[in-house]
């Protein structure tokens, strides 16, 4: 009799086991689903941004001497004409209107990024008048703003698509890209993500 009761615990505590067993396989195979349907996501997400940042930089490139059309800071050795002396520098801001609006044309960047354009004339009148000069290089434009370089770049077209790009997701709406180019070094985009689609927000140079 004793050892009918045994046998009839050990089955039903066998029993429960296998049925806790069963339910737990269950739970982890659908939390393995939604952990692999986010990875899935995140790799398309990364995907998108990383185009985006390539996208701009080849946009960039190509369109440089439409940009470098809008003659946006006036003065200096470039700008001297026949039988006239010297003009000091200064900002020519219709250009700059010019400027700023064809870059949002492109569609790649935010409102900040482009403020942040804007931000850096009135920066540049503000010492061009307070330090008048016509000789040296333009202060706040002796180098270039997106590739953040003095050097040529343009020979990294060819190393857009060949450089690995490493994607950190800081969140649903803020992500950033580093990548390193043979000619023009290392860079951190700072990505966010507006509605539906991402868009450049900073551009960093880093070692």
């Amino acid at each position: 009799m004793k050892r009918k009761v045994v046998y009839i615990l050990f089955s039903i505590l066998f029993l429960q086991s296998c049925q806790n067993k069963d339910k737990s396989q269950q739970e982890n195979n659908s939390i393995d689903k939604i952990d692999s349907h986010k990875r899935s996501d995140l790799s398309n997400d990364s995907k998108e941004q990383v185009a985006l940042v390539k996208d701009f930089m080849k946009w960039y490139i190509k369109n440089m001497d439409i940009l470098g059309e809008f003659d946006v800071i006036g003065g200096g050795p470039a700008d001297l004409k026949e039988n006239e002396e010297l003009e000091n520098y200064y900002v020519n801001f219709k250009e700059a209107e010019k400027y700023i609006s064809e870059l949002k044309r492109s569609g790649f960047l935010t409102d900040n990024l482009l403020k942040k354009e804007e931000k850096s004339f009135l920066e540049a009148d503000k010492y061009y008048k307070e330090n008048p000069d016509n000789d040296s290089p333009p202060y706040g434009f002796d180098y270039d703003h997106f590739f953040l370089t003095q050097e040529a770049f343009e020979e990294d077209l060819l190393n857009i698509d060949k450089s690995k790009y490493f994607v950190n997701q800081k969140d649903d709406f803020n992500s950033e890209v580093k990548f390193v180019l043979p000619v023009s070094g290392g860079y951190k985009y700072s990505l966010k993500k507006i509605g539906t689609k991402w868009f450049i927000e900073k551009i960093e140079s880093i070692q």
